[in-house]
């Protein structure tokens, strides 16, 4: 048995998603999930893809189509999802495709507080060392230099940091 690859495929504001079950379209206003039963050829041309819905006899067949993609990557998933189709395709697809509302995008956690809480706590031990053990005034002037240079590493860890991540992390 081999493993069916997952495929997703952007074009403007529409995902397309394929790991071997039913097709999965993202738009920013709906959500279709389109069975494999339900459609009857995908058709790849230049950067377009259509999913085109099996029909009755009288029914025009619905198409999902996705503009603006990568033409190797429309042929591959194109290839992939044909490949998966059923021998013996349901008779009305339009009437298996659910469609609902998109998922509300998960809450984003502040980038860096965790940094910024570190460097904080640092700059302030030091600055409490340096108050406890120094001469009477000989570190006066480093004392108050502390906070600032601090709160600027800070705001540089959690701007700078939180962006090299973000690129580390999306390749």
């Amino acid at each position: 048995m081999t493993a069916t690859p997952s495929l997703v495929l952007r074009g403007g504001e529409s995902v397309l998603r394929f790991a071997g079950g039913p097709v999965t379209l993202h738009r920013p206003d709906k959500e279709h999930h389109i069975p494999l039963a339900a459609i009857s050829f995908v058709h790849a041309e230049g950067r377009s893809v259509a999913i085109v819905l099996t029909a009755s006899g009288a029914n025009e067949p619905t198409i999902y189509r996705v503009t603006d993609v990568s033409e190797d990557g429309a042929l591959a998933f194109a290839d992939a999802v044909t490949a998966a189709l059923p021998e013996v395709p349901a008779p009305d697809g339009a009437a298996l495709v659910t469609t609902r509302a998109p998922r509300a995008p998960e809450p984003r956690r502040a980038p860096g507080k965790g940094i910024a809480a570190a460097v904080a706590a640092v700059a302030a031990v030091l600055g409490v060392l340096l108050a406890l053990n120094a001469p009477q005034g000989a570190y006066a002037p480093l004392f108050w230099l502390v906070p600032p240079v601090a709160a600027a590493g800070g705001f540089l860890a959690c701007t700078r940091g939180g962006a090299a991540r973000r690129r580390q992390r999306d390749g």
